[in-house]
């Protein structure tokens, strides 16, 4: 089986390499344990990395007419 390359900043290379360190573990194996754990890939995303729309509750409207919009005579 071939290996795989991935673009990853070298900042997240760095924490990447640390962590696995202090976990005693190769990157390969500290990776294939995210993977196992996580499940879904779905999954690893951070819920910060999703933004949340505001809603706004402006009660029952009735449809929009025209005279509604703009200031005609007639």
């Amino acid at each position: 089986m071939t290996g795989m390359g991935l673009d990853i900043s070298p900042n997240t290379q760095t924490r990447l390499a640390a962590r696995a360190r202090d976990l005693g573990r190769s990157i390969d194996a500290f990776l294939k344990r995210l993977m196992n754990e996580s499940g879904d890939l779905a999954a690893c995303a951070p819920h910060e990395a999703i933004p949340e729309l505001p809603v706004w509750h402006l009660g029952v409207r009735g449809g929009l007419h025209r005279r509604d919009i703009y200031d005609e005579v007639g």
